[in-house]
């Protein structure tokens, strides 16, 4: 290409203020490329120098900038951890949470349903009380993971009395029951009934006491009623 022509249309100053065309830069240079005596010829060099000069001035930058922080790739890497994280913990909370329902789902289903165990089988015993004089005899009656529907005739034909008074408490000293009003039987027997899933697992002292027409109280015996962890 003519040097005059070149000076002509300013291709120099126009390349290195970006306002060339894409073919024409292209091809500008292409023939810078395959001329580099064209390049000197031309003031390539020199219109350069004044260039960045002109941009200096300005306040232009022209130099290399080092990439915005955002474009870091550890940035990026440490995002898509954190993304991850984040996911990861709302599976897990979503997981908890389903978890928690399920837990108050069956809790609440038992709670409906009621604490007691309905019992395995059954049994009739017969239990003799001792006198208030006496060493208490023990008695077991069932279990915590077989509740047996525990049916007691306690004999207490050889107190003068109709009324009694039973009280059961834990051998703590804890109360667990207080049964009033209780009549015996035509044979002499005071008849009580208890799911053994009531009770926690331990022995339990039964006091029995007559009930007068006055309603004064007098012990009439004792015993124990073991319930076993089965």
């Amino acid at each position: 290409m003519d040097i005059r022509l070149i000076e002509q249309k300013q291709l120099v100053e126009r390349y290195l203020l970006g306002r060339l065309t894409p073919p024409e830069a292209k091809f500008f240079e292409r023939m810078v490329r395959d001329s580099p005596e064209l390049a000197e010829r031309i003031g390539l060099p020199e219109a350069l120098r004044r260039t960045m000069r002109l941009l200096d001035e300005t306040g232009t930058e022209w130099r290399e900038q080092p990439p915005r922080f955002w474009r870091q790739p550890w940035l990026v890497a440490g995002l898509a951890a954190a993304l991850l994280a984040a996911i990861g913990i709302a599976v897990a909370l979503w997981a908890g949470k389903r978890d928690a329902a399920a837990s108050y789902l069956q809790l609440k289903g038992e709670a409906e349903r009621g604490l007691l165990v309905a019992p395995t089988r059954s049994a009739l015993l017969d239990l003799h009380p001792a006198r208030p004089s006496e060493s208490a005899p023990s008695y077991l009656i069932g279990t915590r993971t077989a509740p047996t529907l525990a049916d007691l005739r306690v004999d207490v034909s050889y107190v003068h009395a109709s009324l009694f008074k039973v009280v059961i408490k834990r051998d703590d000293g804890t109360y667990w029951a207080r049964l009033d009003n209780q009549l015996r039987d035509s044979n002499g027997s005071l008849r009580l009934a208890f799911n053994t899933a009531a009770f926690a697992a331990g022995t339990y002292e039964v006091e029995i006491e007559a009930v007068d027409l006055h309603g004064n109280v007098v012990p009439a015996g004792r015993l124990r009623l073991r319930i076993d962890r089965g």
